[in-house]
């Protein structure tokens, strides 16, 4: 295992049966820091490529990370743990996806080589739940019983007494 490269040549990682690992900062990936306020926590990072049934490139992964986020509920803090782990298939046409069993997620990729940053940060940004919130009920952002007690405003009260 070795630190990864800046770029991905998959089919030559591939072809050579190359294992990566590396512990990134949550800083190390622009589009992450801008969702998480812990910019400078780790993410562990593992990589394996291999060929599979000679024809499909793959690579087999995990990632480790600890992301704070704002909870939807109270807007807060809230820790969440992501470990995400993944094998995916680049196919370079469909017809590659018989080759696949059923437990590999696909992408139609013809690219040689691509960012190891961005890959990562994919794979990461689909395991952030959509609505992140703390696992008890935590207080609302707004304080219901104070909505409540106010006077309601009626705007056509005047109209009614005239009415009347």
């Amino acid at each position: 295992m070795q630190g990864i490269p800046d770029i991905i040549k998959l089919f030559s990682f591939a072809k050579k049966g190359l294992n990566f690992s590396h512990i990134y900062k949550v800083k190390d990936f622009p589009r992450m820091k801008k969702l998480l306020s812990n910019i400078d926590d780790k993410i562990k990072v593992e990589l394996s490529f291999y060929i599979k049934n000679n024809v499909v490139p793959c690579i087999k992964g995990s990632i480790q990370l600890n992301a704070v986020v704002d909870c939807q509920r109270c807007l807060n803090k809230v820790n969440i743990h992501l470990s995400p782990s993944f094998k995916i298939g680049f196919l370079k046409n469909e017809q590659q996806k018989e080759n696949l069993d059923s437990s590999f997620e696909t992408i139609l990729n013809t690219d040689k080589t691509f960012s190891t940053i961005e890959f990562i940060t994919d794979e990461l940004l689909i395991s952030i739940p959509m609505s992140p919130m703390h696992s008890y009920d935590c207080q609302s952002y707004q304080d219901k019983e104070w909505i409540n007690s106010q006077d309601k405003y009626h705007p056509f009260a005047r109209l009614k007494q005239l009415k009347d």
